[in-house]
């Protein structure tokens, strides 16, 4: 039988599909799975280009088929985009494929742009948050990709973006809790408002928040500012998103 594993949170923004090639669950079967799982919003964030295992351009083109609602979950249409150098350029596509898109996610993948120094991570992030597209810097905790917290801590409150807690980051161990805490530090101190996501590559792991809850407790960390425990706060976020483009 399948572990029940309801949660406080409402939305889980970094998820993928099979389109993905190392995720294993399509949109359908993650939906459901969030419809029972108190999970309200679902983003649907397969890799960009850059990334040998994403979908075709066509994928991204084609998202506006979906449904708006799947067993009742909003469906949000979103990409998790590379940043591509350390200016922080993301992945290139037609300007008409970001349109369409609901939500973005920005990473850095060792696969696409190999570390470099400190600066050279904190210059690419600020410059990723310029982009008016660019929703959610994630799983940033990795040493190997060490950064200024709190210059893009800052960045990020002052345009209203947010900063990610990765739960599979955080099961994974590898010093993980060590840098949120430090990130998280950064976060308070200027106000600026983080997500808690999955990065769920099967669907039973969608909505599976209770090591970043546990995280959460231990730091103190205000819930006014966690976008995705409370839903007037996660409207409020994709409408001010909305008017942002």
């Amino acid at each position: 039988m399948e572990k029940e594993n309801k949660t406080a949170f409402i939305a889980d923004m970094h998820t993928h599909t099979l389109a993905s090639t190392h995720a294993y669950s399509t949109i359908t079967e993650n939906a459901l799975w969030a419809s029972r799982h108190g999970i309200k919003y679902l983003g649907m964030t397969d890799h960009g280009i850059k990334m040998q295992d994403s979908p075709d351009t066509w994928h991204f083109e084609n998202l506006r088929i979906l449904p708006d609602y799947l067993h009742g979950v909003r469906i949000i249409r979103g990409i998790e985009a590379n940043i591509t150098d350390y200016e922080g350029n993301i992945d290139i596509y037609p300007e008409y494929v970001y349109d369409s898109l609901e939500w973005v996610n920005v990473s850095f993948h060792k696969q696409v742009l190999p570390a470099g120094t400190k600066a050279d991570h904190t210059r690419a992030y600020l410059g990723a948050l310029k982009n008016p597209r660019v929703d959610v810097i994630c799983h940033s905790e990795d040493i190997h990709y060490d950064y200024d917290f709190e210059a893009v801590c800052r960045e990020c409150a002052d345009r209203g973006r947010l900063i990610e807690l990765n739960v599979g980051r955080l099961l994974r161990g590898r010093g993980a809790d060590d840098r949120y805490m430090l990130i998280l530090e950064a976060c308070e101190k200027y106000g600026t408002s983080i997500i808690v996501n999955s990065d769920a590559h099967f669907y039973t792991k969608i909505g599976d928040f209770a090591p970043a809850e546990e995280l959460l407790k231990k730091t103190g960390f205000p819930l006014e500012l966690v976008v995705n425990a409370d839903e007037k706060r996660m409207e409020q976020y994709l409408l001010n998103r909305k008017n942002r483009q």
